[in-house]
């Protein structure tokens, strides 16, 4: 049987204090001649401990699983997080999660805690570990220009649109995938035809309403686009919300396919025009900025 060297978490986003703790996760495994375990869980804990809770996550759970093994990472375990696991103690968590994994060493994040017992810290862990035979390793805090990353850190940015500082959390574009479904073709009457987007994970976390410069992938290729998110004022699209890109320079078909969207920076925020014209002047404009953006670039 393998012997693991483990991590606990949810690693919403894996932004870059996920990242670091994922790098120091295979340095200790690397030490230790094991494998490198991350245990994480279907649900977000807190679907499960606050009622009425409404998740608004950065990764679905496949995509989560994808970000957390190209930091090669050696398995990545979920387990479902029920009203039963909500109820273990730390310590019965090593014994009867973590025991039969192979897991005999924990690397527990910075500050980190988990099991019911809420006021238990590092030392405790340590303690209990060693009579189960864990070893417990404290990882080092992470920091990036005197800010504690964190996926609520992440959150915060994109609610406000700010998907460059995203970006600079996640140490890469925020993506949401999606599916093409029919629209009210105003798009293509003004000249500027979008695909309608509709995120395939429901408890996606959706940035801010506005105009944003985007990258598009479409059947495996890289175009660019723009990108609004709201509820279109000028053509009295109603209270409903919507997500509509427009890909520069393409014509095709692909109403029903997944498209994936990488947020690379916010053009302006969203606006009501006078007119349709003075929108599709607005609009050619947001599109020359588009074609000039660099991806390194802030705008």
């Amino acid at each position: 049987m393998n012997r693991y060297v483990c991590t606990i978490g949810f690693f919403d986003g894996v932004h870059r204090g996920h990242q670091s703790l994922l790098h120091e996760l295979r340095h200790v495994a690397s030490l230790r001649g094991e494998k490198s375990m991350v245990l994480t869980f279907f649900s977000h804990p807190r679907q499960v401990l606050t009622k009425d809770f409404s998740a608004q996550l950065l990764s679905s759970p496949s995509e989560r699983k994808k970000l957390i093994e190209a930091e090669e990472i050696d398995l990545v375990h979920f387990i479902d997080f029920n009203k039963e696991t909500a109820k273990l103690t730390s310590t019965e968590f090593m014994q009867t999660v973590l025991r039969p994994l192979g897991v005999d060493c924990l690397l527990v994040g910075y500050d980190h805690h988990f099991g019911s017992d809420r006021q238990s810290g590092f030392a405790d862990y340590v303690e209990e570990g060693a009579r189960l035979g864990i070893d417990v390793v404290e990882a080092k805090a992470f920091e990036s220009c005197g800010v504690n990353i964190s996926s609520s850190t992440v959150r915060r940015a994109l609610a406000q649109g700010d998907v460059t500082a995203a970006r600079q959390y996640l140490g890469r574009p925020y993506a949401m995938n999606g599916t093409v479904v029919e629209g009210h073709h105003v798009g293509r009457i003004i000249g500027f035809p979008t695909a309608n987007i509709i995120p395939l994970f429901a408890d996606q976390f959706i940035p801010a309403n506005g105009a944003y410069v985007v990258d598009v992938e479409v059947s495996g290729t890289i175009l660019r686009g723009m990108l609004n998110i709201g509820v279109r004022p000028t053509v009295a699209n109603g209270p409903e919300r919507t997500i509509e890109v427009h890909i520069l320079d393409f014509e095709g078909h692909i109403y029903g396919q997944t498209l994936k969207i990488y947020f690379l920076g916010r053009l302006r925020s969203e606006q009501h025009f006078e007119s349709i014209e003075m929108l599709r002047r607005q609009l050619a404009s947001d599109a020359e900025k588009c074609r000039k953006f660099k991806t390194h670039e802030i705008i």
